[in-house]
């Protein structure tokens, strides 16, 4: 609404409307147009500065989408760094210990790849420590995964290796686990039946004749055979791997030399032949030519049930609960 205004005009005591000249109405709209802008245009300036254009706003709005990707981002390598030193520190306390393997040290681990140049391109910006160390942390990561890789592909073939050895390891007992031990790895000073000393080098078990004989693992049978040396009927297996098992005092065979056989495996049956002050099962092992004492071979945890299950994997399942197994 336009506003008017009056004087009073002291002749005719009356109060007339205020008319302006045309040229007085350009002065005066000229002086608001000159006022007014300025005004108008430092508030734009000072409102931009406080909320930023349209396009501004949005660009702030992508910058801030953008730092909060990198966050996210930042936290999955958190995540992925922690898995790769589980699996170091299972690969260095359980594998490589295992396996005979020597240990990586950690400055092969963690060594990087490239030169601190590779990083130039992402100077100069507002967010380049954003995104070198991103960068930097990817990079660390793939070269970890790629390490640990490369580690892998040396533990899977020898893991492998060690199962093979394993099977064809003789560390269960040839009789059933209930059988009382013998006389075990010693020097005599008198041989029960030659009076003589003599080292005994293997174990013995209070097995009566017609017990079943077990190979103790995998491997070939070598010897099944007399033997003139005071061991009669008596069983070879070489296992490989430097190992040898020897049964002794055997009533019968039910193997013979040449004979691939498992852990498991019934070989023979107990007797008293050869040399031998009475019934049992006299039994060795060697390692690289040298005697070992069997009882640091044992599984001493298997019960009867778990001994027999284990039997009858290789072997008839009726066959291993006869009365006199």
């Amino acid at each position: 609404m336009i506003r008017r205004r009056y004087y009073l005009d002291s002749e005719s005591l009356q109060y007339r409307r205020v008319r302006f000249s045309i040229r007085q109405r350009f002065s005066r709209g000229l002086k608001f147009i000159l006022i007014s802008v300025p005004v108008a245009a430092f508030w734009i300036i000072i409102f931009l500065l406080l909320t930023g254009s349209p396009k501004e706003r949005h660009l702030q709005s992508e910058v801030e989408s953008i730092k909060l990707r990198y966050s996210l981002l930042f936290s999955d390598f958190e995540k992925a760094e922690e898995i790769l030193e589980d699996i170091a520190s299972s690969e260095d306390n359980i594998y490589r210990p295992v396996l005979d393997l020597p240990l990586l040290s950690e400055s092969f681990r963690e060594s990087g790849f490239g030169g601190t140049s590779k990083y130039d391109e992402m100077e100069g910006y507002e967010y380049s420590d954003l995104m070198i160390s991103a960068s930097s942390r990817l990079n660390s990561l793939l070269r970890r995964t790629y390490v640990q890789s490369k580690s892998f592909e040396e533990i899977i073939p020898e893991a492998s290796d060690w199962k093979k050895r394993l099977d064809h390891l003789p560390y269960i007992k040839p009789v059933r686990v209930n059988i009382s031990l013998g006389e075990g790895v010693r020097f005599r000073e008198s041989h029960p039946v030659l009076g003589v000393p003599r080292w005994h080098h293997g174990q013995d078990f209070y097995a009566p004749p017609g017990t079943k004989v077990y190979a103790t693992g995998n491997g070939v049978v070598t010897k099944a055979s007399w033997n003139p040396h005071g061991f009669g009927n008596r069983i070879e297996i070489d296992h490989g791997f430097g190992f040898i098992s020897i049964y002794g005092h055997l009533s019968g065979f039910n193997v013979e030399e040449g004979d691939t056989v498992r852990r498991g495996h019934l070989i023979g049956f107990s007797g008293n032949t050869g040399i031998s002050s009475g019934p049992h099962l006299h039994y060795e092992i060697h390692y690289n030519g040298l005697v070992q004492n069997p009882l640091y071979f044992f599984d001493d945890d298997l019960s009867l049930e778990e001994f027999y299950e284990m039997i009858s994997a290789v072997t008839e399942a009726d066959s291993m609960y006869e009365d006199g197994v």
